[in-house]
């Protein structure tokens, strides 16, 4: 079997079995190819022999890294004549493997012992002990040597000693031992922070600390801490290490490592733009800006801007970090909300204040309890414009769950928000509101399911007064596609024209499923399905929508294309549905 390993564009070597029957392992062929790669056969034939012998070593290297330590090399034809023309022919006979015959690790195993010794450096010592009997793969052998020292350091044994680490071959017999002699020492614990210059807003830093002192070390730890810090969005730039070197004696026989923290504060005033589009608002800007220290306790003013076609929201807002600045805090906020739509204009302005308890892991829920003032003014429909105030109390729970940001391959999300008002304190109607919403993202290999449900309920003793913003309504790309936002709800004939008049209804419930297939790195095709009904009847005249639509895995984030068609008792429809972010 004959293979070419180029060197240059015009350099080539022909490297073949000394049995030209025999097959060579082509994983040493490859790795002759990347050795030789740098070789350029010499001008001058006094050079001649110092570069057989630099090949030589070369290819021999190259083979011994497979475990072929008997194998033999020939090279005919060895001049510069022939390599430029037929090329130089390097003969090969590998023979049997180096098996290693016995493997001798000295170090101290009481350390091993310990409850608190990693899980990752106990299978080091393993895959060690597991090349006895097996032949010496030179890659895997040199990758456990960094591995130990990496996560000995990792780990917090910084008094890690590898003393010896040989391997001893024997040609006569083709065997090769492995002697190790290392020494982990005693697992250091998180000590105090130590903060380098910027020590503004300590107690918020150590509210997101993910360990406490005396703990044993952990990298991955000061890795989270230092995410966390940057979350908080009151600091720029942050460095957190475990400055080894600069232990004090104390802390040395204490096995104590110091954590030092650098930080640089966001400026007094901060600003974000966004632009974006999609087929149910068209297209949209927003505006935020945030002043993250109105004083050293951590409290923050922001705003925000929205604007596009059917919707334009202001708000202002006031937020008191409690426990976690990440996600437990007290804020205060105002705002004001214009909609128009197709049969529906409105203008809501509202005051509102709530408590967010923040969840403890991944999987426990945010717990948000809140209190709203909203007074709004409404036109639905062909009605007369008409006027509510409600004081609306209540309650969220939401969780998130995801496994990326711009990207989510798997991730779920749900809520659930009660909320009520009484014509006994300053609201003018009595009404109890419940809404729940989940989304479940899941990907194997390059099949992605998508199910998502919505559904919803209104009890009122006049629900000619709810506001417009409270009804529920179907259609568009976050419900049922293959209808515009919001254009499908209960109806009434109007007694003038004689034309459906759009009212909003009491139930909602929507159910998507949807499948996708990644056909290349960047791009996914989908076919979904989906269904819903919001009218004074559960379930009462369903529509549906389903389709066909494309996923882009663009630099900005996933761009969605989906052409879709609706079905209703009144009408069929098509219509594109466009939108971007990550879909969670």
């Amino acid at each position: 079997m004959v293979f070419f390993a180029h060197a240059q564009a015009m350099a080539k070597w022909e490297i073949k079995s000394a049995d030209g029957n025999k097959k060579i392992d082509s994983q040493v062929m490859d790795n002759i190819q990347l050795h030789l790669a740098g070789l350029n056969f010499p001008e001058n034939d006094y050079e001649l022999a110092q570069f057989e012998k630099q090949t030589l070593v070369k290819i021999t290297t190259a083979i011994r890294a497979y475990s072929y330590y008997q194998a033999t090399v020939v090279l005919n034809n060895f001049n510069k004549k022939s390599f430029d023309n037929d090329g130089v022919q390097i003969l090969l006979t590998l023979g049997a493997k180096l098996i290693v015959s016995e493997v001798v690790l000295e170090y101290d195993r009481s350390a091993a012992q310990q409850a608190h010794f990693p899980s990752e450096l106990k299978d080091i010592i393993t895959l060690l002990k597991a090349f006895e009997g097996k032949p010496l793969e030179q890659s895997k052998y040199d990758g456990l040597k960094s591995r130990i020292q990496s996560f000995s350091l990792i780990f917090g044994y910084f008094d890690f000693v590898l003393d010896k680490s040989e391997v001893q071959v024997s040609l006569a017999k083709n065997e090769a031992s492995i002697y190790w002699k290392f020494n982990f020492g005693s697992r250091y614990r998180f000590g105090n922070l130590e903060y380098i210059g910027e020590n503004r807003g300590m107690e918020l830093v150590e509210a997101v600390k993910p360990f406490s002192e005396s703990e044993y070390f952990d990298q991955q730890k000061v890795s989270e801490f230092t995410q966390r810090i940057r979350q908080t969005s009151y600091y720029d730039n942050v460095i957190v290490r475990a400055n080894v070197n600069a232990m004090s004696s104390e802390q040395r026989v204490g096995k104590i490592v110091p954590i030092e923290v650098l930080l640089t504060a966001k400026p007094k005033d901060t600003y974000q733009f966004g632009i974006g589009a999609s087929t149910d608002s068209g297209p949209r800007v927003t505006v935020n800006w945030k002043r993250p220290w109105v004083n050293l306790r951590g409290h923050s003013l922001s705003s925000e801007l929205y604007i596009s076609g059917p919707k334009k929201n202001v708000a202002v807002g006031y937020t008191i970090p409690m426990a976690n600045p990440l996600n437990d805090f007290f804020k205060v906020q105002m705002g004001y909300q214009e909609v128009n739509e197709e049969q529906r204009d409105s203008q809501t302005y509202t005051l509102a204040a709530q408590r967010q308890l923040g969840a403890k892991n991944k999987n426990d829920w945010d717990k948000i309890i809140f209190l709203r003032y909203e007074y709004e003014n409404f036109i639905q429909g062909i009605d007369e414009e008409q006027s509510t105030q409600l004081l609306l109390p209540g309650f969220t729970f939401n969780r998130v769950r995801k496994d990326g940001e711009l990207f989510v391959n798997w991730g779920d999300r749900q809520q659930l928000t009660v909320e009520a008002a009484s014509d006994r304190v300053i609201s003018d109607l009595n009404v109890l509101r419940i809404t729940a919403r989940t989304k479940w993202i899941r990907s194997f290999g390059k099949h992605r399911y998508i199910v998502r449900g919505d559904a919803g309920a209104i009890v009122t003793n006049d629900f000619e007064q709810v506001p417009s913003s409270l009804r529920f309504f179907v259609g568009g790309d976050q419900s049922v596609r293959g209808f515009g936002l919001n254009k499908v709800s209960e109806e009434r004939i109007d007694e003038t024209t004689g034309l459906d008049e759009l009212v909003g209804a009491q139930f909602l419930a929507v159910v998507s499923v949807e499948y996708a297939y990644q056909v290349s790195n960047d791009w996914r095709v989908a076919i979904f399905v989906d269904t819903g009904s919001a009218n004074n009847e559960i379930g009462k005249s369903p529509i549906y929508g389903t389709g066909l639509g494309v996923h882009w895995l663009s630099p900005i984030g996933t761009i969605r294309l989906y052409f879709a068609r609706g079905f209703s008792d009144k009408e069929n429809t098509k219509r594109l549905h466009f939108s971007i972010g990550p879909g969670i």
